[in-house]
């Protein structure tokens, strides 16, 4: 694994966080509370057992120190999850959301209780060679299913998607391709231009053959990023937490769709961003359906963007109406819980 150190730089503190960012964490702030005693009956265990039983309390000690919970967030494209990101984290500026055309990448918000607000790092994992390999031979995960149902048009058809993308890549970054697959780059910091190069689709840059290859670019380096993990102190949340913001479900990169179950799986809620104007569709039954197949996974439906309703307190109740019957008759769970609300709102406030 190759390791880009990049210099420590001093992180950039954002404005304080309003109070109201902690109104309904109170059963969070509980539950570290618990967490802060049990690492203290932890500490005074380790140091009154032998070796053998320290070697275990030492294990459970890491474990705690490591378990942060995760809450997924999907949708289709300009489904608005990226704010809705934003406003959860109380940064209304946190992650690109108002580039064309939207996030290629599943990106970790690694939230940490701190007394300020501050950036303090980024990791971004960079997609390996047979990665690559598979997608141009199989189609990836996509394509091997229309193999196995005979729809071989379909499958040429993203082959040849991946294969266009892989030569997009290879003319943005030149005889760098090769060398940077596989490698992690870490930053000291993060700022708007070092997210847009990893993790946001750009235009095709580097045709022209007197361009400057170490330009510093949107989108540069995001068609062969496969993970991004950002880390932030935060005095709005009272335990560690990470919020991912995903890929839309009917992205045509093929590439993110495995990442983004991955992700899924990781996660014990989800998060299905809908679009007030835009009916569930059968991709978002889909998406919640292979959620719901998840043992222990939960599934919340945020439906975004009831600030562009002519009409919302008479509209909303139609809407979840509507919403809840097409779960039941496509089996979907009908106890899901269902809020509206609006990212545009709450960013609004929050700038």
């Amino acid at each position: 694994m190759n390791i880009e150190n990049q210099e420590l730089t001093e992180p950039s503190e954002v404005a304080q966080t309003p109070e109201f960012m902690h109104s309904g964490l109170e059963p969070l702030a509980d539950f570290a509370a618990r967490v802060d005693g049990v690492e203290l009956a932890l500490e005074s265990l380790e140091q009154i057992t032998g070796t053998s039983t320290q070697r275990s309390v030492k294990k459970l000690r890491r474990d705690l120190e490591n378990f942060e919970p995760a809450v997924t967030f999907l949708g289709q494209v300009k489904s608005g999850k990226t704010s809705l990101v934003n406003a959860m984290a109380g940064w209304a500026d946190l992650l690109p959301s108002d580039v064309n055309p939207w996030t290629s990448v599943v990106t970790s918000l690694h939230l940490k209780p701190g007394a300020a607000r501050q950036e303090i790092g980024a990791k971004f994992q960079l997609m390996e060679q047979n990665e690559w390999d598979r997608l141009v031979h199989k189609g990836g995960r996509l394509g091997e299913l229309a193999g196995r149902a005979g729809s071989e048009s379909e499958l040429e058809n993203i082959r040849a998607q991946i294969e266009m993308l892989r030569e997009k890549s290879k003319r943005r970054l030149g005889r760098k391709f090769e060398l940077l697959l596989g490698q992690e780059h870490e930053y000291g910091y993060f700022d708007k231009n070092l997210l847009e190069r990893y993790i946001c689709i750009g235009d095709d840059f580097y045709e022209d053959d007197d361009a400057e290859p170490d330009a510093e670019n949107q989108g540069r380096f995001a068609d062969i990023t496969r993970t991004a993990d950002l880390f932030l102190t935060t005095n709005s949340k009272p335990f560690r937490m990470c919020l991912r913001d995903t890929p839309g479900v009917n992205d045509t990169f093929m590439m993110r769709e495995q990442v983004t179950i991955n992700a899924v799986r990781s996660s014990r809620i989800c998060v299905v961003v809908l679009s007030a104007h835009q009916a569930l569709t059968s991709v978002d039954m889909a998406l919640i359906r292979m959620i719901s197949s998840l043992e222990s996974r939960d599934v919340m439906i945020f439906v975004n963007r009831i600030d562009e309703l002519s009409a919302p307190a008479e509209q909303i109740p139609e809407i979840e109406a509507s919403i809840r019957k097409v779960l039941a008759d496509h089996e979907g769970p009908e106890d899901a819980q269902i809020v509206f609300g609006s990212a545009f709102w709450a960013n609004a406030v929050l700038a």
